[in-house]
């Protein structure tokens, strides 16, 4: 058995020893599922300029996916927690537009807006899926939750597969800027310093830890068949959806646009996502928003949403602000009664509510759902005869599934060019990045041919838990 080469467990042992720190279990999905999402919704885009901005800077986008949980490693926790949010998001915003100007089409400029779009993305697939897929893994799986997040990712290399390490691509200076923005000052050499060491992570689950899916499919089995199973509420592919209206919108605010009209990228239940049970209980029997925009808070009250049922009678509910900071970027409905069976309702959003550029939407958000006529012994609904959606995102599934080192294909690159042959882990376009301006690009994220027995892997276990202390406000 090869032994990896030292220089390589360096970065490893030091990300381990950031887990004595840790404060609690964390409630998400890893950092692989996030730039998944990312890239996924990237690939399905159209519009023109998007087009060109991940085409020219994918990874960047996977650097923002993955860099928002970072700061989790460092002493100060809201390192880590403040990026999630939309007041973060926002600052960032705003100084790409000092620094930039429409089209941003200069290379720097795409560099920035795909970090920007890659932190959005996955600010908002942590709720996506804690909403749903983990809050109803927390009722149904066999085992405690502690270790869920690792498991995630670890499922994602070994089912897909997906064997993504990215090379580092980032501007510590505007992220430090941002920080500052927001009262919450962060050193440049601090957020390096993250940046690095949640890579390391990243590579020990791509590197090691995958082998121990099999393990962690007992402990979570429901998991493990249903986050990429394009049906189901909260996946990987619902995910991605919701991300695509987020980059429509961050776009928007980039333009000077502040128009609120289209600021609901996305809902559950929806057309292609049917509620999927009658108890209102349940978190995949809820009635949940999200916004492309974060929402004032004091905008928001039990009749922000009212649920109506088939011959226009009020459903009594409660509206909740799903975590976030001062501004909201999702909204949970929980019905006060069970949903009757074999029938339409009309969720309808007040248009009084107050986005942080201070504009409401200018009419009601209003759409109608139908449930399912019955329900089996779990209370699950009938899996529809419609056929599936999918993730729509065939490039970003094809690549990295050749393990570095192993030879073959690094599968098609980016999400609009090919490359990254010879099973060689690089830039996402098949090509080494080069930064531009005050943006940092690293390499060596091609693995070799690296092995490790179970010895190694169950040493280095706790290390892909590098997002273990999650508070999430």
């Amino acid at each position: 058995m090869k032994k990896p080469r030292l220089p390589f467990l360096l970065p490893l042992l030091a990300a381990t020893a950031t887990l004595a720190l840790a404060e609690e279990p964390a409630r998400a999905t890893g950092m692989q599922g996030h730039m998944y999402m990312a890239m996924c919704a990237a690939e399905r885009v159209t519009d023109p300029r998007l087009r060109a901005i991940f085409d020219s800077a994918p990874l960047y986008l996977a650097n923002g996916a993955f860099i928002v949980d970072s700061g989790y490693t460092m002493p100060d926790h809201d390192q880590g927690e403040i990026p999630h949010w939309e007041g973060y998001i926002d600052a960032y915003l705003q100084l790409i537009r000092q620094k930039h100007a429409p089209p941003y089409d200069t290379p720097e400029a795409s560099q920035h807006i795909a970090t920007l779009m890659g932190m959005a993305a996955h600010g908002i697939t942590d709720s996506t899926f804690d909403t749903l897929i983990y809050a109803r893994a927390e009722q149904v799986e066999p085992s405690d939750m502690s270790s869920f997040d690792t498991a995630m990712d670890i499922f994602l290399v070994a089912d897909m597969p997906r064997y993504f390490i990215p090379d580092l691509a980032n501007d510590p200076v505007i992220h430090s800027e941002a920080f500052t923005a927001v009262n919450h000052p962060i050193s440049e050499k601090d957020v390096k310093s993250a940046a690095s060491t949640a890579r390391s992570g990243i590579a020990a689950v791509s590197e090691f830890l995958y082998k121990g899916a099999d393990e962690y499919g007992l402990k979570y089995p429901w998991a493990r068949a249903h986050f990429t199973d394009p049906r189901t509420p909260g996946s990987y592919a619902f995910g991605a959806s919701v991300v695509m209206g987020y980059y429509r919108e961050l776009l928007r605010r980039l333009d000077g646009d502040t128009k609120a009209d289209q600021v609901v990228i996305g809902t559950y239940p929806s057309a292609d996502y049917p509620l999927v049970t009658l108890d209102a209980t349940r978190p995949d029997g809820k009635v949940i928003f999200f916004f492309g925009e974060g929402i004032d808070r004091s905008s928001i009250t039990d009749s922000t949403v009212t649920l109506l049922g088939p011959g226009g009678e009020v459903v009594p509910s409660v509206t909740k602000v799903f975590r976030g900071d001062t501004w909201a970027n999702v909204l949970v409905v929980t019905a006060n009664q069970d949903w009757q069976p074999d029938t339409e309702y009309t969720v309808i959003l007040d248009p009084a509510i107050v986005t942080l550029n201070g504009e409401s939407p200018g009419t009601d958000f209003a759409y109608t759902f139908k449930t399912c006529a019955s329900v089996d012994a779990d209370g699950n609904c009938p899996i529809p005869d419609t056929p599936a959606p999918t993730s729509g995102c065939p490039k970003t599934e094809e690549m990295y599934k050749t393990r570095p080192g192993e030879g073959g294909s690094g599968g098609s690159g980016g999400t609009g060019g090919t490359g990254g042959t010879g099973g060689s882990t690089k830039d996402p376009d098949g090509a080494t990045s080069s930064g531009g301006g005050n943006v940092e690009s690293s390499g060596g994220c091609n693995a070799g041919d690296r092995d490790a027995g179970p010895a190694w892997a169950l040493s280095l276990l706790g290390l892909a838990a590098i997002v273990a202390r999650r508070r999430r406000r």
